[in-house]
């Protein structure tokens, strides 16, 4: 059998648009029309009128004194989220894996995607009883240690648009259903330093995480700690709460965030305890 050839979608618009900006380069920041004419092929008046509607997108910029085009404030922004995801990925990895087997339970880091957390790294324990998890999967964020994690240090105004267009429905009898019941628990993880999911939105699974923050001191992630409660108890959150938050500042200051001083209880109790490591568990409990 032959096989398959793989479909090909194109857009005349969208290959017009980058065959645009193909054209700019670091020995061609900027170029005028009759340059972009000549580069692309394209009759004038079809180029002007796309790069009039780029430039309302802000991926191309116009300077009225030299009269040429050059790439837009857009394409920075955007360029700037790939290298800081790229930036995410690898250097969570290793310190994932540091903080699983530490604590000898599954280790996430996941991300805000409108109203759920997408899980975009895992480090799975080896003992026999795991938590349901996958990266790609999506939870709603406000019942998740890792969402409310990144959900209590939105800005106020975002936070308000959060809870006004999400319907706060219960998954279980811990799910905080009630916006005054969110927020007061927001204000509680700034105080203290880190989040929890108490059985919020799976029974018998508990979660500990704490926010990662990028080189401005913008939360873009969380990273969590998640188990059974039967190994992670409540008497446990506050170690175990250590451990997420000296984990997530490592990943932090590996993105460039330099103010990265733990706060909150846990941290404190953290820095008394910063000899007593968790036990780990050894291979035959693992």
């Amino acid at each position: 059998m032959k096989p398959t050839p793989t479909r090909i979608y194109s857009s005349q618009v969208l290959d017009r648009v980058v065959q645009i900006l193909d054209c700019f380069g670091p020995e061609r920041t900027d170029l005028r029309l009759v340059e972009l004419a000549a580069a692309t092929g394209l009759h004038k008046s079809t180029l002007y009128r796309l790069l009039e509607a780029m430039r309302s997108h802000r991926l191309i910029g116009f300077d009225e004194i030299s009269g040429s085009y050059h790439l837009g404030m857009k394409l920075f922004e955007m360029g700037s989220l790939a290298v800081e995801r790229l930036a995410l990925d690898k250097h969570s990895h290793p310190i994932l894996d540091q903080l699983a087997d530490v604590s000898g339970e599954t280790a996430h880091l996941c991300v805000l995607d409108g109203s759920d957390v997408v899980y975009i790294a895992k480090v799975e324990c080896t003992r026999t009883l795991r938590i349901p998890s996958a990266v790609g999967q999506r939870n709603p964020a406000y019942c998740t240690g890792v969402g409310k994690a990144i959900l209590a240090h939105l800005a106020p105004e975002q936070l308000a648009a959060y809870i006004a267009e999400t319907p706060l429905h219960a998954f279980t009898r811990k799910t905080l259903t009630s916006a005054a019941e969110l927020k007061a628990n927001l204000r509680q993880i700034i105080a203290q330093g880190y989040a929890t999911d108490d059985q919020e939105r799976e029974e018998g699974v508990r979660c500990v995480a704490a926010p990662v923050r990028d080189h401005s001191g913008r939360v873009i992630a969380a990273i969590s700690i998640a188990g059974p409660t039967m190994r992670v108890t409540k008497e446990r959150v506050t170690e175990l709460a250590a451990h997420v938050i000296r984990a997530a500042n490592e990943i932090s200051a590996k993105l460039g965030y330099r103010s990265v001083a733990s706060n909150g209880a846990a941290a404190r109790n953290g820095a008394r305890n910063s000899d007593r490591s968790l036990p780990r568990l050894n291979g035959a409990d693992r």
